[in-house]
């Protein structure tokens, strides 16, 4: 199941990893979004992989959704 993240969830996200405007900017320009309804929406784990690539988080993973039980 994919999960889509809209532009305030996604700013929320990367703003409480210490991403500032800008940073926040280039990964949505970074990562392709598509549109429902006329909204751009961002898949989570496309933002989640691109962001975790920061240097002060030092590899460490950024997730949004929680693990699937077995």
């Amino acid at each position: 199941m994919n999960t889509y993240l809209d532009r305030e969830a996604a700013t929320a996200l990367l703003a409480a990893h210490g991403f500032n405007r800008t940073d926040i900017e280039c990964v949505l320009d970074l990562t392709k979004s598509i549109s429902q309804g006329g909204t751009p929406l961002w898949p989570a784990r496309s933002v989640e992989r691109l962001a975790s690539r920061a240097w002060w988080l030092d590899g460490a993973e950024i997730k949004t959704s929680m693990p699937q039980a077995a």
